[in-house]
């Protein structure tokens, strides 16, 4: 079934946390090749849009949540419960961040390339 584009992109699926290791090790995650990257395994799709993913590498130092949000297209009024929802998760300092922008998934799991899967949110579209 068709699904206009920008309906897909009214929500975000947001993954935030501390990843360990190098950049290469955090983008061979994502890598599409002749086979399903692990990303796509983890969340069950086949392959994903190039232009739906966000992916940050990670960086040196940890920072608090909200500068990493302001790198992704999530809606303002969303971002305290964000926020709350990665205090509940015992989540403060982070230093990575990935999204992807689907309103037709549903992601089950919660330990993404050592990031925490966060949740669904609206988008800024």
């Amino acid at each position: 079934m068709y699904i206009n584009p920008l309906e897909r992109m009214k929500k975000i699926h947001i993954w935030i946390g501390s990843f360990v290791g190098t950049d290469k090790e955090f983008e061979v995650y994502f890598e599409q090749k002749n086979e399903a990257c692990q990303f796509c395994l983890d969340i069950g799709i086949d392959e994903y849009d190039e232009d739906l993913i966000g992916i940050i590498p990670p960086i040196t130092n940890y920072v608090n949540i909200s500068e990493l949000l302001e790198k992704i297209p999530v809606d303002e009024s969303e971002i305290s419960n964000i926020i709350i929802k990665c205090k509940d998760l015992r989540i403060n300092k982070v230093n990575a961040i990935f999204y992807y922008l689907d309103s037709t998934i549903s992601i089950i799991g919660n330990r993404f390339n050592q990031l925490q899967y966060i949740g669904k949110f609206n988008t800024s579209f």
